[in-house]
C-alpha cells in the first residue's frame, strides 16, 4: 500500500465518521421534534392539588389564618424577584433556571397578595435536609418565615400566628399597649411608635419562628436526596461541586410518583 492509498482510505474513514455523526444529529432532531409534538388524545386525567394528608393540614391553615388567604403549591418565582434586574448580564435568567420548579406546599398571604409565610408538609417521602436548608435561606433572606409541619403533630395556633404574623400573646401585648398610652403627649409619638412596633414585630416573629422550627426538625426525620440530575420541572436534584450539601435539593415528581390516588373533587 502506497501513500496515496493510505491517505485515501484514512480519507474515506473520516469522511464516514463524520457522515455518521451528522446523520445521528439528524435524528436526535427529528426525534425530539416528534416528541414535542401534542398527542390527538392526552394519556392524563384531572388530580387534586393536594394530597390527603395536605388537605388536611390546608383546612387547618385556613382556620388558623381567617383573615388571610392561604394558597397550595405557588412556585418562590412567583413572589420573589432579583435585587439587581440589569440587562445584559443575564443574571436573572441565572436564577430562573436554579429555582424553577422550587415550591412550598402552601403559601399564606394577605388579601392584598402580600406573603407572610410559607409552610412546607412532611410527607411520607420525608423532607431531604438540602431541600428544607435551601427554601429556608432563600426565603429567610426575602424575610419571608418559612416552616415544615407534621401531619400528625400541627403546632399551636398561637404559635404560627406569632411566627408568620407577629402577634404577641394577650397579656403581654396589652402591657405594651398599656405602656405606649402613658407617652401620648410625646411630640413624636406616632413615629416612635410605628418604629417600635415594626422591631416588636420583627422581633417577635423572628423568636416564634425559631421556636416553632425547632418543635419541627425534632419531628420530622429527613428524607434522602438522590443522585438523580436536576430537572426544569422541578423533580431531580441541584448538586454544586463546592458544597453539595448545601444545594442538593430534591423535589418529589408527584407527576410521575404519585402520593395517593385521590381524585379531583374534594370531599
Amino acid at each position: 500500500m502506497n501513500l496515496t492509498t493510505f491517505l485515501m482510505t484514512l480519507l474515506g474513514i473520516a469522511v464516514g465518521v463524520l457522515a455518521g455523526i451528522l446523520l445521528y444529529a439528524w435524528w436526535l432532531r427529528r426525534q425530539s421534534e416528534v416528541r414535542l409534538l401534542p398527542p390527538a388524545t392526552w394519556p392524563l386525567r384531572a388530580r387534586g392539588v393536594v394530597t390527603t394528608q395536605e388537605h388536611n393540614v390546608w383546612k387547618w391553615l385556613r382556620s388558623t389564618f381567617p383573615d388571610h388567604i392561604v394558597m397550595a403549591k405557588v412556585p418562590v418565582l412567583r413572589f420573589t424577584i432579583p435585587i439587581e434586574r440589569e440587562e445584559g448580564t443575564g443574571a436573572g435568567q441565572q436564577w430562573l433556571e436554579l429555582l424553577n420548579g422550587v415550591y412550598t406546599t402552601f403559601t399564606v398571604c394577605t388579601t392584598e397578595g402580600k406573603v407572610v409565610g410559607c409552610v412546607d408538609v412532611h410527607g411520607k417521602r420525608g423532607l431531604s435536609k438540602s431541600s428544607r436548608d435551601l427554601k429556608d435561606s432563600l426565603l429567610s433572606d426575602c424575610g419571608i418565615p418559612y416552616t415544615v409541619v407534621l401531619t400528625t403533630r400541627l403546632p399551636p395556633v398561637d404559635a404560627m400566628r406569632a411566627a408568620f404574623l407577629g402577634e404577641i400573646p394577650g397579656n403581654q401585648g396589652q402591657e405594651e399597649q398599656d405602656h405606649q398610652e402613658t407617652r401620648v403627649d410625646h411630640s413624636s409619638f406616632h413615629e416612635e411608635l410605628d418604629s417600635f412596633t415594626r422591631q416588636r414585630v420583627k422581633t417577635a416573629k423572628e423568636a416564634a419562628l425559631k421556636e416553632l422550627n425547632k418543635d419541627s426538625y425534632q419531628g420530622a426525620q429527613p428524607g434522602k436526596n438522590s443522585d438523580v440530575g436536576f430537572n426544569a420541572d422541578g423533580s431531580g436534584t441541584i448538586r454544586s461541586p463546592d458544597d453539595a450539601d448545601r444545594f442538593a435539593v430534591q423535589w418529589d415528581d408527584s407527576f410521575i410518583q404519585p402520593l395517593d390516588t385521590r381524585p379531583a373533587k374534594l370531599d
